[in-house]
Parts: C-alpha cells; structure tokens; sequence
C-alpha cells in the first residue's frame, strides 16, 4: 500500500485504509514499534486482555462444566477462623 503524510497540526499522520484497519484489527490504541526497516504499527494488547473470553471458549468447546460452584464450597479452617472477608 502507497499512501502520503499528512498535515495535521504540528505534526504529520498518514491514513491507513479501512481494509487493512479491519484485516489487522486495529482500534482505539496503536503501538508503533521503530526498527532499523521502518515503523511497525499494531493493535495494543493489553497483557491478559481476553483470558475471561478464551477460558469461558474452552470451557464450553470441552464438554467439561464450569468448576468455580465447586470451589465455593471448599474451605478450611484458615477460612473460617482466621481470614477476614
């Protein structure tokens, strides 16, 4: 893709087609990364941002239920006597 910097107050910008916006899911913040062959500029991922939606995916594509009722109903004698909720 070929594109043009732009003016855009002080500093300059470039416009980035909608297709390579939707093929490369880039929304709201960017990382650009400088290299010795150039800039390179992708969607910031925030460390564990989607473990909630891949944990609950694979509990539901392995057939196996969810295990956090279970855990509620655990508990020991630090528990009941010593911690505070």
């Amino acid at each position: 893709m070929k594109t043009h910097l732009i003016q855009i107050g002080n500093s300059k910008g470039i416009r980035i087609s909608k297709s390579l916006i939707e093929q490369f899911d880039l929304d709201g913040e960017i990382e650009i990364i400088p290299s010795s062959k150039g800039l390179l500029i992708k969607p910031l991922s925030k460390p564990r941002s989607k473990w909630e939606d891949m944990f609950s995916a694979a509990v539901l594509t392995s057939g196996k239920k969810d295990e956090s009722a279970e855990w509620k109903n655990i508990s020991n004698k630090f528990d009941k006597e010593e911690w505070t909720w």
